[in-house]
């Protein structure tokens, strides 16, 4: 790849910015690099308002990822995609190509206006999440797409509302860039398109993504709907990095309350973003997305995945604050139907491996959001909604066994 391709969206100027804003509880701090508490924000109370506004007082994030609500993953939500009349394509691209734009805007606003409801916010407050993680296409920034590109209208509205919702129950909203201008990973329909093509890294696609992500920081800071949102994901699961976009927009507004840019982290093995950040930087968290099904350097066994889970450091690289974004209850493929890992037959194991989890990530982390809230698989080790309902995952995180690790 261009070696000037290293590190999305950091500029010299971040080092002199005001401290961003993630949670806390007034003791356990969730800081940045330099120590600084980053919780409190300025945010719009109506119109261009500004007063303080703050979220509920947690020390972790405790959150879930609305996986396919603005990218449809036709894997984990099959009755949907069916019910859009996508059934057969493999992405989003696909789907908008097949039916055209015009009926395909329509499905997809079916989809957008019931896939997560107001309810579901409820939920997640009732159970004591604080935290979503908003998966997004750069095409919900309709300006951006050129022509011969193929992707559905009009989320934009579904997005304001989802992000209310979020903020009305206290609610800390991460957006992050799921879908790259080009696609950014080989055959992942998370991109938008399933493809082995990814053109992401040519100078007008990466463009493209630097204005998408400058875009959703103005959003962000003028947008009343958008009070809770405190961190953009400048990029999933990238083959390679590179720099600038949000400290422009803030520039430009004097924005007091900058937002976290936040990177995934060199776990992920696309190099260390830490490493081309300029000296003294701030207002930057790191994401890992940890997925013991592919591990294969951990047993496949139930007592192994449990001390991984215990013992595993997630900061180890010194990324810090650090999160784990992405994470489920899904053991290999070979093995997820067998009697031993059969979910309705081990639901102890499961709650036992999701509690593990949980205490290693909130040792080493400073916490975590599950993949994700809802399925139409109906296997709960994917699905926290359904995890709940199984009794695999607690409707109150505070009773979450202390024991399970020892």
């Amino acid at each position: 790849m261009v070696n000037s391709l290293r590190i999305f969206f950091a500029s010299a100027a971040w080092a002199s910015l005001a401290q961003a804003w993630l949670p806390n509880d007034g003791t356990k701090t969730i800081t940045n690099r330099d120590g600084v508490n980053i919780f409190a924000r300025d945010v719009p109370s109506s119109g261009d308002t500004k007063s303080p506004r703050y979220l509920p007082s947690f020390s972790k994030v405790r959150g879930v990822n609305l996986g396919s609500q603005f990218i449809v993953e036709p894997w984990m939500s099959g009755a949907a995609w069916s019910s859009m009349g996508c059934s057969g394509q493999d992405s989003e691209w696909d789907c908008v190509k097949a039916l055209g734009q015009a009926k395909a805007n329509e499905a997809f606003k079916g989809h957008w206006s019931s896939w997560i409801t107001e309810q579901d916010f409820d939920n997640m407050a009732s159970y004591g999440l604080n935290t979503v993680r908003i998966p997004v296409g750069f095409w919900i920034h309709e300006e951006l797409v050129n022509d011969g590109e193929y992707y559905p209208q009009g989320g934009l509205e579904y997005l304001l509302k989802i992000c209310d919702w979020a903020a009305s129950k206290g609610i800390y909203v991460i957006i992050d860039q799921h879908g790259a201008p080009g696609v950014q990973a080989v055959n992942n329909p998370f991109a938008g398109r399933k493809t082995a093509d990814t053109q992401f890294y040519t100078k007008d696609n990466y463009n493209r993504g630097v204005e998408f992500v400058s875009w959703l920081a103005n959003l962000t800071h003028t947008r009343n709907e958008m009070r809770t949102v405190g961190t953009i994901g400048v990029l999933n699961e990238p083959k390679n990095w590179d720099s600038k976009g949000i400290r422009d927009v803030e520039s430009t507004l004097k924005a007091t309350n900058p937002l976290h840019v936040q990177f995934m982290s060199s776990f992920w093995g696309s190099g260390s973003p830490e490493q081309h950040l300029p000296s003294g930087y701030s207002d930057v968290s790191f994401e890992d997305h940890r997925y013991l099904k592919w591990d294969t350097s951990v047993a496949v066994d139930h007592a192994a995945y449990i001390s991984n889970s215990c013992t595993s450091d997630r900061s180890a690289d010194g990324e810090s604050p650090s999160f784990v974004t992405e994470f489920s209850l899904s053991p290999p493929d070979d093995v997820q139907s067998s009697d031993s890992w059969a979910p309705d037959k081990q639901k102890d194991f499961y709650g036992d491996w999701f509690a593990a989890q949980v205490h290693g990530f909130e040792k080493s982390t400073s916490g975590w959001t599950f993949w994700s809230w809802k399925t139409d698989l109906g296997d709960y080790r994917w699905g926290y909604k359904d995890a709940v309902a199984a009794g695999v995952i607690p409707k109150d995180l505070g009773s979450l066994s202390s024991t399970v690790c020892g």
